[in-house]
């Protein structure tokens, strides 16, 4: 039981120790080759994503550039309307007179009317 297995490997030259060995050779070369496919693979995502990166800036930045335009049009807007509001009480106002002097017209007219076919 005191035997030394390391020399019982030695002295049976294409016994486990070679098949052990193999495997590990192919398992190294395996390896091997699945490092160069990551490595080929993140050098064929990396300009994609950096694409996807500058893609999404410019649209943060379109975003925050339409973002303040639109504010910009909301306030032309308030004061389009305020001055709209104001045009249209001056209208109003315009309407009222007219419609007054109408009024009064539409008298006046009734009363020559009445004064003169009352005189006939």
């Amino acid at each position: 039981m005191n035997e030394d297995t390391t020399k019982r490997l030695g002295e049976q030259p294409n016994g486990r120790f070679d098949e052990l060995f193999q495997m590990v050779q192919a398992i190294r070369s395996e390896l091997a080759d699945l490092r160069q496919t990551v490595d080929a693979r993140l050098y064929d995502t990396r300009p994609i994503w950096e694409k996807v990166q500058a893609d999404i800036t410019q649209l943060q930045e379109g975003q925050k550039s339409l973002s303040e335009r639109m504010e910009g049009l909301r306030d032309e807007t308030r004061t389009g309307f305020r001055n709209l509001n104001r045009q249209v009480g001056v209208l109003m106002e315009i309407f009222i007179e007219v419609r007054a002097d109408y009024k009064d017209l539409d008298n006046r007219v009734y009363k020559l009317e009445t004064e003169r076919d009352g005189s006939l």
